[in-house]
């Protein structure tokens, strides 16, 4: 993998790593990633879960040209915080 690819799922997982922390008051590990084509978008995808519960997976997809989340899933039992 490029250092350019690297450094993009690292900034990623930061950013993820925020939306999460700020939206559902939980921290995550990352485990595994995903490059959309970039023909079709500027688009990485994460996996992981919940750090301390394995069962409990969540998703974010991340625009790297902006680190803007754009999308994220946790489990339902998960709630948004106020």
């Amino acid at each position: 993998m490029s250092n350019e690819k690297k450094e993009i799922i690292q900034k990623a997982q930061v950013a993820s790593q925020t939306y999460f922390k700020e939206k559902y008051g939980i921290d995550v590990e990352f485990t595994d990633h995903k490059f959309i084509p970039a023909d079709l978008s500027h688009t990485v995808s994460l996996t992981g879960f919940v750090k301390g519960n394995k069962d409990q997976e969540i998703f974010t997809m991340v625009d790297y040209d902006t680190y803007e989340v754009k999308t994220g899933s946790v489990p339902d039992e998960i709630k948004p915080l106020q």
